[in-house]
């Protein structure tokens, strides 16, 4: 079955305008998402209805079939409303081009009829106690996962598991499992940052998955999936890693443009006990407001650069070098590393404005719970860019 009921793709202007009208409600919400552990339902609803989980879901399924840099355009307006689900929209809002990778009949299954969906993926070793078996034509799954960001609100999560086989040796398998599958432990999601994103334990007992709705890792990396036969887009043809860490890094320059727009607020009302004067005659602070202002830019400027090259080359048919790739997963640490000390020191110069509960103080968190992702570590991914930079083989396990 090819479905063929896209949606009329709307414009990019349209996109930003329907994110900016969110930024109220955002503002508003913020605070609960972190005390609720989760972002509301209400916004998961406007985010549907404003379209933003089609941009990346392809038109073959519904989708609109827009650059990644659209999403992330649209995610960095949503982040100037409230943190957490600047992060969920970043994440979750890419994945359903991962859903599209699977068979046709597991694309119609998210996708029936041409709607949406919210799709968590629970990669990156965060399985605990999994065991996984294969009867007949299912997987069998049992085990807890951690760091589900957005299962509240998801319909679907793309859970990875090893599997074993009859040989002794065993396999790494994708598989869509519904969340209604999940057992979610509320309770389980006590951190410093990032509380808004509920990212919880979550558990499958017993769970059979049918074996069309699963992937080989390795045919994932290797741009081999079985999603090909339906989707034609430039993203099938985009390294997985390459996409992923942008992703986060995305996360990340969102919350930085909210944190800039709190700073020019809070300095606009300020008299710091040091000056006796408005913080807006201080030469000092319009200085580190530019620069911090001009690197936030700069690290947003080189996602957008980068993604648009991978939608480019892709369109053009041209396979990704080894090089590339390490670049782009260095680039996403780059770009997380130049945001943070940009926020870093308007926090800095705000003094005392830190210490009281409230935007600021949220903003901090997350950005320094975001940045500590594993892909946005600085050192691994840099020498991977150096090993490639010399022509020296990469470990059998890079993530690129």
């Amino acid at each position: 079955m090819n479905m063929r009921l896209n949606s009329p793709e709307p414009s990019v202007a349209s996109l930003l305008e329907n994110a900016r009208a969110l930024i109220p409600l955002l503002k508003q919400q913020g605070p609960l998402h972190d005390s609720q552990k989760r972002i509301s339902s209400e916004i998961g609803v406007a985010l549907r209805e404003a379209g933003f989980f089609k941009i990346c879901q392809s038109k073959e399924n519904g989708g609109y079939g827009m650059r990644p840099s659209t999403l992330w355009r649209v995610a960095r307006e949503i982040g100037r409303g409230d943190s957490a689900t600047a992060w969920i929209l970043s994440l979750a809002g890419l994945h359903p081009w991962m859903a599209g990778m699977f068979s046709t009949r597991a694309q119609d299954d998210v996708f029936a009829g041409g709607k949406d969906a919210i799709v968590i993926a629970l990669t990156g070793n965060v399985g605990r106690g999994v065991s996984a078996r294969q009867e007949g034509d299912s997987y069998v799954l049992t085990g807890k996962w951690t760091y589900a960001s957005g299962i509240d609100i998801a319909d679907w999560a793309a859970t990875l598991v090893e599997v074993p086989l009859e040989n002794g040796t065993s396999e790494m398998r994708l598989l869509l499992v519904p969340q209604s599958s999940f057992r979610i432990d509320h309770d389980s999601w006590n951190v410093f940052g990032m509380q808004g994103t509920g990212s919880k334990d979550v558990y499958l007992n017993e769970e059979r998955v049918p074996a069309y709705r699963s992937l080989l890792w390795t045919d994932i990396l290797q741009l081999k999936f079985p999603g090909v036969e339906r989707n034609r887009g430039p993203m099938y043809r985009i390294p997985h890693t390459s996409l992923f860490v942008m992703s986060v890094a995305a996360a990340i320059t969102s919350v930085a443009a909210g944190m800039l727009d709190i700073y020019i607020d809070t300095i606009k009302k300020r008299i710091p006990a040091g000056l006796k004067a408005p913080q807006i005659e201080d030469r000092f602070s319009l200085a580190e407001l530019g620069k911090a202002a001009s690197h936030i830019d700069m690290a947003f400027n080189q996602l957008m650069h980068d993604v648009d090259e991978m939608w480019d080359q892709a369109v053009a048919g041209v396979p990704f070098s080894i090089e590339q790739r390490a670049r782009y997963r260095t680039n996403g640490s780059t770009i997380c590393d130049t945001t943070l000390t940009a926020c870093d020191a308007l926090v800095r110069n705000l003094g005392g404005s830190l210490l009281p509960t409230g935007p600021i103080e949220r903003y901090f968190r997350d950005l320094h719970s975001m940045a500590s992702h594993f892909l946005m570590q600085a050192n691994p991914s840099a020498e991977l860019l150096g090993l490639a930079l010399l022509g020296l083989p990469l470990p059998p396990n890079a993530r690129i």
